[in-house]
């Protein structure tokens, strides 16, 4: 898997943007993708057929819109999958494309459905272009969006930037004196361009925020975590993790390792 940073006029939209290929030898790997709140563009540059999710029991199309979800998805990754992905921000999809967050809630959507045959163009000239190509072709698309998109009539960033600040601890009173917003009005922008409730927003960033910390802090003790990420104690952020991703942190951690061992991340 590689990442590259996308155009700087897109990075308030964009994360980044990942190419990432399964060459392996193994056969079929099942991956625990364990809950997250980006929002993910996805180009088939393979036959298709190649992810398939366990959670709905089908296929994702060749060229997919994902994400967030609140709860882990168990996918089956293919020999031969090969994908570029644009990962965006927060709202980021919404933003560009005007496009409401709910249907892909916990789920992929076909992006043809959504965007229209333009999906199938540019992933025949991603095919045929050198990687450099490939992040210039896709700056260029999106910038192109973004110029004929209105904007958002009630932008949430600030709220957004609170709760990730906050690494989730904040409360909705806190983000309503902070914003100048109503609950009801930032329940309804929130469920339109990100796709969650703010609460359950705030919820996934705390977690999110653990998981980056842990992944980087492996001698971390349970309890420090909880007192670091605002979980009453141990017991509270081990069910919480348990509630999240399906499996004690153990197991997932076990299987992650072995996932990007295959996959050389």
């Amino acid at each position: 898997m590689h990442a590259f940073n996308p155009h700087p006029l897109l990075r308030h939209c964009v994360d980044s943007y990942l190419i990432i290929s399964a060459d392996h030898s193994e056969g079929v790997v099942e991956k625990i993708f364990f809950p997250q709140i980006t929002q993910s563009l996805v180009f088939g540059l393979d036959r298709g057929s190649t992810v398939y999710d366990c959670n709905r029991l089908e296929f994702t199309s060749t060229h997919f819109i994902v994400g967030p979800n609140d709860a882990a998805c168990r996918t089956r990754i293919f020999p031969g999958m090969h994908k570029m992905i644009v990962r965006f921000t927060s709202g980021g999809l919404y933003k560009i494309f005007q496009l409401p967050a709910r249907p892909f809630i916990n789920r992929s959507q076909d992006a043809v459905k959504f965007l229209g045959k333009q999906v199938i163009e540019i992933s025949h000239h991603l095919k045929e272009r050198s990687v450099s190509g490939k992040i210039e072709l896709m700056d260029d698309w999106l910038l192109g969006q973004m110029s004929i998109t209105k904007r958002p009539h009630r932008n949430i960033d600030d709220a957004i930037h609170l709760i990730e600040r906050h690494k989730g601890n904040i409360s909705l009173r806190e983000l309503e004196e902070a914003t100048f917003t109503t609950k009801r009005t930032l329940e309804r922008h929130f469920l339109e361009q990100v796709g969650l409730h703010p609460k359950s927003f705030s919820r996934l960033v705390r977690f999110c925020s653990m998981i980056r910390y842990l992944e980087s802090n492996l001698n971390v003790k349970w309890q420090q975590l909880a007192e670091i990420f605002g979980y009453y104690d141990q017991s509270h952020l081990i069910h919480e993790f348990k509630i999240l991703t399906g499996v004690s942190p153990h197991y997932f951690f076990s299987e992650k390792a072995s996932f990007e061992r295959i996959m050389q991340i």
